[in-house]
């Protein structure tokens, strides 16, 4: 899996991680709970349109709540990096 590839997937789980902890204090099914995941298909139909489909990835763990707690309390422990800087860390020059 290339660098940039890596980078976009785990901020794509971070977005999870995030959107779920915004929607925890919200009852799954209901009015606002839907309208908000509506808003995030919408984007990623958005995001698919110009060739990046993340169809797929985004809302996995939120919609069928598979996210842990721990994953939920943070981002996995990762700090949140550039493109640049996630690729030099994994190919030093």
């Amino acid at each position: 899996m290339s660098a940039c590839v890596k980078w976009a997937k785990e901020h794509v789980d971070d977005f999870n991680i995030l959107l779920a902890r915004q929607l925890s204090s919200v009852d799954t099914g209901s009015q606002t709970w839907e309208e908000c995941m509506e808003c995030t298909r919408q984007h990623a139909s958005m995001l698919a349109e110009v060739g990046l489909d993340f169809k797929d990835l985004i809302g996995k763990g939120v919609e069928d709540g598979q996210l842990t707690d721990e994953q939920s309390a943070g981002l996995n422990g990762r700090e949140r990096t550039t493109p640049t800087t996630f690729f030099n860390q994994r190919y030093p020059a």
